[in-house]
């Protein structure tokens, strides 16, 4: 439910021009006001949602709709993506697809979707479609917050998130318990080693703001990296025939990861506000 006078924004993942012809005519009588934005795969929806490359001023989505079968990363996989990422979990995304399969339906419930919609086959119950979601995402679902300055997410990160376990040898010869429990992740907030002027994603700098948000992004990128690695191993532990469907993802985070770790880099080396061992650290 949105304030008078905001737009409601959707973000269509689709690779069927026909649907997305189909689907603008059907919202032009919609009262609420509302935008639609289109990409064709799975690869273009995480760079929109996380405003990489064209998509730098892209707003934030306050309803995904998600196709199943997608080229380059499937519907399934990108829901995962969303899924697994912090900032971007909170939006709901709704399956929208041709498929009817019991595998698809329960995958995407799996990888945490609000809802699953097999595409209608005729026009009076794609009306229908249009309408409910008007009356249901429009009128009464309350939106989470639509703050995405990037210095609001750093802040939100670095007191949040507590640093993870690194996965000991003996972790991977017990089975798939490999992520440390709440209990260990409180006791080592703040270890008795650490100086006040350190935190568990590194060194911070008193005073300098752009070199604390850089670091909050790296340090959210690696995790981003580590947590799909641990997935996957998990994934081969359970036997899922498809745990290859990470690989792309994890290529994706490390690219993340590296384009967070030269912006901090630059920065420090244009600036000269970290100490020499915070570099030394990030350049391995």
């Amino acid at each position: 439910m949105l304030r008078d006078g905001n737009t409601f924004n959707i973000l269509v993942v689709d690779d069927d021009p026909t649907g997305e012809s189909l689907l603008r005519e059907l919202t032009k009588n919609l009262q609420h006001r509302h935008e639609l934005h289109f990409v064709w795969d799975g690869v273009l929806a995480l760079d929109f949602l996380h405003r990489r490359g064209a998509y730098e001023n892209a707003p934030r989505p306050h309803l995904i709709l998600l196709d199943v079968n997608l080229p380059r990363l499937g519907g399934v996989e990108t829901l995962s993506a969303i899924k697994s990422d912090p900032d971007l979990c909170v939006i709901p995304v709704m399956m929208l697809s041709t498929s009817s399969s019991a595998e698809d339906v329960r995958k995407s419930y799996q990888a945490r979707a609000n809802c699953y919609v097999e595409k209608p086959t005729d026009l009076a119950r794609s009306i229908r479609l249009v309408q409910a979601i008007e009356a249901f995402w429009m009128e009464f679902v309350l939106a989470p917050g639509e703050e995405r300055e990037l210095g609001s997410r750093a802040l939100r990160e670095s007191k949040t998130v507590q640093p993870r376990r690194a996965i000991a040898p003996g972790d991977l010869r017990s089975g798939p318990s490999i992520a440390s429990t709440p209990a260990e992740t409180k006791s080592r907030a703040v270890s008795p080693d650490e100086s006040p002027g350190e935190s568990a994603t590194g060194p911070r700098r008193a005073g300098c703001g752009e070199h604390n948000r850089l670091l909050d992004q790296f340090a959210a990128a690696v995790r981003e990296v580590i947590d799909l690695h641990e997935q996957q191993f998990l994934a081969i532990l359970e036997g899922d025939s498809e745990c290859h469907r990470f690989d792309l993802l994890i290529h994706m985070a490390n690219e993340k990861k590296q384009s967070a770790k030269y912006a901090y880099l630059r920065h420090v080396e244009a600036h000269g506000c970290s100490n020499t061992d915070a570099v030394k650290h990030a350049r391995t």
